[in-house]
């Protein structure tokens, strides 16, 4: 094998179609809520490619926002909304992110969790934070087209 032939099929040779995929790629921002006051400093949702970010969504706007299930379900009904106004669903999310403020709320959590992605659960990372304007959990997630 000579130096020149593995040159040619290593390292960016090999890596070219995928990188003419990416420049294909746009992204575009989505919010399901477009009237939001005030607006915030970030985009709610930004797809990129086939693949979509969903900002983190807090609980403090949760009809019980003391009570950590209906904070969990508020979030993830937020997030659901984000989804389906960007073309996406639930049922394609990929990974999530889940912020508490009370690791004690895990257990109550992850029942909601449970319910809500019954097949086929995403990836997860849960962590104890300190959040925001007094909501018990917030939560992200990465889903796609």
């Amino acid at each position: 094998m000579t130096r020149r032939w593995f040159a040619a099929f290593s390292g960016a040779a090999l890596f070219a179609p995928m990188a003419h995929a990416a420049a294909k790629a746009t992204k575009k921002i989505f919010t399901a809520n477009p009237n939001a006051s005030p607006k915030p400093p970030y985009s709610p949702a930004v797809a990129y490619g086939n693949v979509i970010y969903v900002s983190g969504k807090a609980s403090y706007s949760a009809p019980d926002p003391k009570d950590i299930k209906s904070c969990v379900n508020y979030a993830f009904d937020q997030i659901e909304a984000e989804l389906k106004n960007a073309g996406s669903s639930m049922d394609k999310v990929i990974k999530v992110q889940v912020f508490l403020r009370d690791i004690n709320d895990y257990a109550a959590m992850n029942e909601i969790f449970t319910a809500r992605f019954a097949k086929e659960p995403p990836a997860r990372t849960t962590v104890a934070a300190i959040i925001p304007r007094d909501s018990l959990v917030e939560i992200d997630a990465v889903a796609y087209v």
